[in-house]
C-alpha cells in the first residue's frame, strides 16, 4: 500500500474542491449582502459540518490516532508524512479495538479521511491568518484571483495578488515599507529598554502563543480588543527572537513554537482543561505586566474555554 500517494491523492483533491466551494459561498453570501465577518462564520460552520459527518472526527479512537500523527511529524526530518503513517500511525491503527460499527474501517480510509480532514483545516487556517487579504475581495466583489495559498514564510502583503488588490482598490494607501519605517522611528522609545530588565520568565510555548495573539488582535482590529504600539514592543522584547530561532531552521515547519504561532491553542494541547490551565497562567505574568489588550484578549479566551469545558460537563451527567 503506498500510503503517501493515498495521502496526498485525498488531500490535494479535498484542498481543490475546497478552495472551490469556499469562492463560491462567499461570492454567493456577498450577493445576500453578509458581512465578511458573518460570511466567515458562516464558512467555518460548513466546514465542520462537513468534519463532523467523517468517521475519523466520530470516535475517540480514531481522533487520538490523528492527534498521534499530528504530533508525530516532528520526529521526522524529512519525508515525514510517509514515514509517520507508515510508522506511528500503522501501528496505532493496528492496536485499536474498534466496535463492530466500524468492522469494515480499513487503514486505507483512516489515511483517506486524514488527509481530507487535514486539507479542510489547512485551508480554514489559511483563510484565517490571511482574512485581510480575503476582505478585500470581499467587500469589491472581486474574486478573480481567489485562491487559498500558504505564502510563508515570505508575508502575504508581499504576494502578488495582495500588491494587485490593493493597488486596484486603495491606491492611496501608505506602502508596508514606508508604515514599518515610520512606526519604529515614532513609536521605539526608553519605555520599552526599561521593560527588558522586569520580564518575569516566559517559556517557548508562552513565546510563541503571545506571538500569535498579538497577529490575531492585529488581524481582528475591529472587534474590542486593540493593540498598541508599546505593548507591540513589549512583546517582541519578550519573544527575543535571534539566528539561533527555530523559525529560521529549514525545518520550521515541523517546530512547536512554529505550529502554536500558525495554528494557537489547538497546538498547545487538544485538551481544554490543558489549554485553560496554559492561559491561566499566561494571564498571571501579561497581568503582572499591564499588557491591558493583550490580558484583555486572553481573557477572554479563558472564558469561551471555561464555558466549553462546563458544557462538555453538562453533556456527560
Amino acid at each position: 500500500m503506498d500510503y503517501l500517494k493515498i495521502y496526498n491523492t485525498n488531500y490535494n483533491k479535498a484542498y481543490r474542491i475546497g478552495e472551490s466551494f469556499m469562492k463560491h459561498k462567499l461570492i454567493q453570501f456577498n450577493t445576500e449582502a453578509l458581512s465578511f465577518g458573518r460570511a466567515s462564520n458562516l464558512l467555518h460552520e460548513l466546514f465542520r459540518g462537513f468534519r463532523e459527518k467523517l468517521l475519523i472526527n466520530k470516535t475517540t479512537e480514531l481522533t487520538e490516532l490523528a492527534y498521534t500523527y499530528q504530533k508525530s511529524l516532528s520526529n521526522y526530518s524529512k519525508n515525514c508524512i510517509e514515514l509517520v503513517l507508515k510508522n506511528e500511525v500503522r501501528k496505532g491503527f493496528s492496536e485499536l479495538n474498534l466496535t463492530s460499527t466500524y468492522n469494515t474501517y480499513t487503514f486505507e480510509l483512516f489515511i483517506k479521511e486524514l488527509a481530507i480532514t487535514n486539507a479542510m483545516n489547512e485551508l480554514l487556517r489559511v483563510f484565517s491568518n490571511y482574512s485581510e487579504m480575503f476582505k478585500m475581495m470581499y467587500d469589491n466583489d472581486y474574486f478573480d484571483s481567489f485562491e487559498i495559498q500558504d505564502y510563508s514564510p515570505a508575508n502575504h502583503w508581499d504576494s502578488k495578488i495582495y500588491i494587485d488588490l490593493e493597488t486596484r482598490f486603495y491606491p492611496s494607501r501608505k506602502s508596508t515599507e514606508t508604515y514599518s519605517e515610520n512606526f519604529i522611528e515614532t513609536y521605539l522609545d526608553n519605555t520599552i529598554y526599561d521593560f527588558e530588565s522586569s520580564i518575569p520568565l516566559f517559556n517557548e510555548k508562552e513565546k510563541a502563543y503571545l506571538l500569535h495573539s498579538i497577529y490575531k488582535i492585529i488581524e481582528e482590529a475591529k472587534g474590542t480588543a486593540k493593540l498598541n504600539n508599546t505593548e507591540f514592543y513589549k512583546v517582541l522584547s519578550i519573544v527575543n527572537l535571534n539566528d539561533n530561532s527555530c523559525l529560521v531552521s529549514d525545518n520550521y515547519k515541523n517546530s512547536d513554537y512554529y505550529r502554536i504561532l500558525s495554528a494557537g491553542l489547538e497546538k498547545i494541547s487538544p485538551d481544554l482543561k490543558a489549554q485553560d490551565n496554559f492561559i491561566d497562567i499566561l494571564l498571571s505574568k501579561t497581568k503582572e505586566l499591564k499588557l491591558k489588550n493583550i490580558t484583555k484578549y486572553l481573557s477572554e479566551k479563558s472564558t469561551f474555554l471555561k464555558a466549553s469545558i462546563a458544557k462538555n460537563k453538562n453533556k456527560a451527567k
